[in-house]
């Protein structure tokens, strides 16, 4: 009986082993994939034990960048580090003590992942936010002490098996075997979207359904497991990594689930796609070739391949892929404007008109192919109609005519299809080259590749030298990507061949703004307007300098001519209406804000406005219902929720006020004045333990703002009967002053306490308090 019991036994060591075993492998393979993923992503760590610092890390041999109290250092690829505040551009170089110590934060942060666990234990599964989170104990071979603990993520809506590494607490083996001090590192990446970077958890509070963000976690159905071994689990993480902007591991995952299925058409054709958005259009077009020749009937394979074909100014190629995706999808609105700005581009204007009027019958709401058709008809000299199209496209998509392709300028007539000659005594240039040159710049810059589009219209200038329109739309994108001496150099040139040319003056003084130059922003905007009264954009762009110049009546002015000429414009109408709450005509303003709603109702800036507007008038009410609608329209935006906060907050009601801000700290987490707001509305909620858990937050994340951060944290420990904290706060920061102020931190202690105890709140030793501050003031 005994020796069937040690049998027994003996099962079920070998058992556990074998699961122990499974989960250091599970632990393992997810190190491995977050080491690979981290390495093609805005990569960010930050070191929370000593030395605490921030560490960033871009992809593709980018550059990288370590804050801490030091400072903030940067080295570009393959060079020195640099004390530099902009990515290694410039700087001073470090000394030898200081780049040894950055290098070796650098290889802590990359030992972190070549951590080797032999023996794991998974301590928690949880529903973090809109995250599932997985904490491990581990240890590698031999480890003695106490174990490391690694924290795992992975976001609602990820169906791959695998999660990345968040956190990582414990100690690393050194060389020799020697176990180095304990070290807490926190970990994430940064996602662009739209011309900006995300957080990775403002990215996933952004995409993760509402019914999933709401809905219930069954954690025992969601589960972390090892890497993929088929074509099919590779293929599923390569969509989470392309979907979390980790393009180069998605390629690597769809060359390896080709390698186990050749034929595997999703896993050909998504390689030959985040190809093509890597800007690798041979081997885009490999591969997509391979989709086509295992389904030659699917339409968006063709329209694919056209575009990277478009992409090497293969027209020909392109048009017939477009014909082919045509063909087999008629409704294909995409591809009729595509094939549109090919025949534009060869010189078929009514060719390309007729597609592009197709596109628009098919997708009524694509501003794309208004603004190609407005062009082709500008081009071929029909004004009028031209002027409608581009109208058209501006109200669907106002970005869309940032790049000023308008047609209501007299003098810029038809630059962008007759280029102007070249100087005397020069070899006449290739016109037709350069044309070609600028549609595929244009084409780019619609597509957002805008380094590919200074690319082409630089080549349009090298064969035309004249060429006014290059100059300008080269100039609009270097002032988008911030170089805004480059954009103001183009537009002097192309004021230099054509002093006429009314969007360059235009342009130039948008750029002169955005340098801070706001009279030499006027005189260009003037100067537009002499050559063109009726530019309404240059009228409403001068409003706004003068606004900012605090010249409201003649910002005003300007508003009302643009008005004049484009009632239907309605920033113009917004801002009129700032102008007008700067003079204390909030009534006049909330009319205007009110006419800017109406002509855009679903843009979220105008109810914003109209807030303000509302406040300024002591409407509270009706500035939180316009911020409601805000943070309907924009529920990802923290601003909104701040400001509501405050709103509810002056209307005492402290709960509403509350759960707003706390909103607002879990969409902007590293913003220390919501924590701040949140100390404050606790205290007069009642509920100190919570302000000091917020102050304490708060003066982490925003340690200049320390003075009066400490206000509220002394409160919360006189309210929490911490009356020894309470005093020492109060008493070290008596005769200290605000950031940028001559208010003194006593002062503003007294006027919170008259405000208590108006709301009613009082403690036995706030008399106590005010004494000690009210005494002669230290000598400081």
């Amino acid at each position: 009986m005994r020796r069937k019991f040690v049998g027994v036994v003996a099962i079920s060591v070998l058992a556990l082993a074998r699961l122990l075993a499974q989960d250091a492998k599970v632990v393992a393979d997810n190190l491995e994939y977050s080491r690979e993923f981290y390495s093609g992503v805005h990569f960010s760590a930050i070191a929370e034990s000593a030395p605490s610092f921030a560490y960033q890390r871009y992809p593709d041999n980018g550059p990288e960048r370590i804050q801490c109290d030091q400072g903030t250092f940067a080295r570009q690829h393959g060079k020195a580090w640099l004390k530099s505040a902009d990515w290694g551009e410039t700087g001073r170089p470090v000394d030898k003590e200081t780049a040894c110590k950055l290098d070796g934060w650098v290889k802590l942060v990359e030992t972190t992942f070549d951590f080797t666990p032999n023996e794991v234990k998974l301590v928690k599964k949880s529903r973090e936010g809109v995250r599932v989170e997985w904490l491990f104990e581990a240890r590698t071979a031999n480890q003695k002490g106490a174990p490391v603990r690694l924290r795992f993520g992975r976001p609602l809506y990820d169906k791959s098996p695998n999660a990345l590494l968040h956190g990582f607490e414990g100690s690393l083996p050194d060389t020799g075997g020697i176990a180095r001090e304990r070290v807490k590192i926190s970990f994430g990446h940064l996602i662009a979207a739209s011309g900006f970077e995300l957080s990775e958890a403002a990215w996933e509070d952004l995409e993760t359904p509402k019914e999933l963000e709401s809905k219930p976690t069954d954690l025992t159905k969601i589960d972390m497991g090892p890497k993929p071994d088929d074509a099919e689990g590779f293929l599923n993480r390569a969509g989470a990594r392309g979907f979390n902007g980790d393009m180069n591991g998605a390629i690597a995952d769809l060359s390896r689930a080709i390698d186990l299925d050749p034929k595997s058409k999703p896993a050909v054709y998504r390689r030959g796609a985040f190809k093509l958005q890597k800007g690798d259009y041979d081997g885009a077009i490999a591969d997509l070739s391979r989709a086509i020749e295992l389904s030659p009937n699917t339409a968006d394979y063709y329209s694919d391949r056209g575009l990277a074909k478009l992409r090497k100014r293969d027209n020909d190629g392109a048009l017939a892929d477009y014909n082919g995706a045509i063909n087999l999808d008629p409704k294909n609105a995409g591809a009729f404007n595509s094939r549109g700005v090919i025949k534009k581009s060869k010189g078929d204007l009514d060719g390309a008109i007729a597609d592009f009027t197709k596109a628009i019958e098919l997708n009524d709401k694509l501003g794309i192919a208004y603004k190609n058709r407005g062009e082709a008809k500008q081009a071929k000299g029909d004004a009028a109609d031209a002027k409608e199209d581009l109208k058209r496209a501006g109200e669907l998509d106002p970005e869309l005519m940032s790049k000023e392709s308008v047609a209501d300028s007299s003098s810029n007539r038809v630059a962008s299809a007759s280029p102007a000659p070249s100087s005397p005594g020069r070899g006449a240039p290739n016109l037709k080259q350069a044309e070609r040159y600028y549609e595929s710049g244009l084409k780019k810059q619609d597509e957002g590749d805008l380094d590919g589009a200074i690319t082409d219209y630089t080549r349009a200038i090298k064969v035309n030298p004249q060429y006014t329109e290059a100059y300008n739309n080269r100039g609009t994108i270097k002032r988008s990507k911030g170089d805004v001496d480059g954009a103001i150099a183009d537009y002097d040139h192309a004021i230099e061949v054509d002093p006429e040319h009314t969007k360059s003056w235009n342009n130039r003084g948008a750029a002169k703004e955005k340098k801070g130059d706001l009279d030499g922003a006027i005189a260009d905007f003037t100067r537009a307007i002499e050559l063109d009264s009726q530019y309404a954009h240059a009228y409403y762009n001068r409003g706004n300098v003068r606004e900012a110049k605090g010249d409201h009546d003649g910002a005003i002015t300007d508003y009302d001519r643009a008005i004049e000429l484009d009632p239907k414009y309605a920033s113009s109408y917004n801002n009129r209406g700032n102008a007008k709450k700067a003079k204390g005509d909030f009534d006049g303003a909330i009319a205007d804000f009110t006419r800017a709603i109406e002509l855009a109702p679903q843009d979220a800036r105008f109810y914003y406005s109209r807030a303000g507007g509302k406040f300024s008038r002591g409407d509270f009410d009706g500035a939180i219902a316009d911020l409601d609608r805000v943070i309907e329209l924009n529920g990802k935006e923290p601003v909104p929720y701040t400001v509501r906060g405050d709103l509810y907050a002056k209307k005492n009601q402290y709960s509403a006020a509350i759960k707003d801000v706390q909103k607002a700290i879990k969409l902007d987490p590293k913003n220390g004045n919501n924590y701040l707001s949140l100390a404050r509305y606790q205290l007069f909620n009642r509920k100190p333990r919570e302000a000091i858990a917020a102050s304490l937050e708060a003066l982490k994340l925003s340690p200049d703002k320390a003075v009066i951060i400490k206000t509220k944290l002394a409160h919360g420990y006189l309210f929490d009967n911490q009356f020894n904290k309470a005093k020492a706060i109060y008493l070290e920061n008596k005769n200290a002053k605000l950031r940028g102020s001559e208010q003194t931190f006593s002062q503003v202690v007294l006027d919170d306490f008259k405000q208590f105890q108006d709301a009613g709140i009082t403690h036995p030793d706030m008399e106590k308090i005010k004494a000690l501050l009210t005494s002669q003031t230290e000598a400081r």
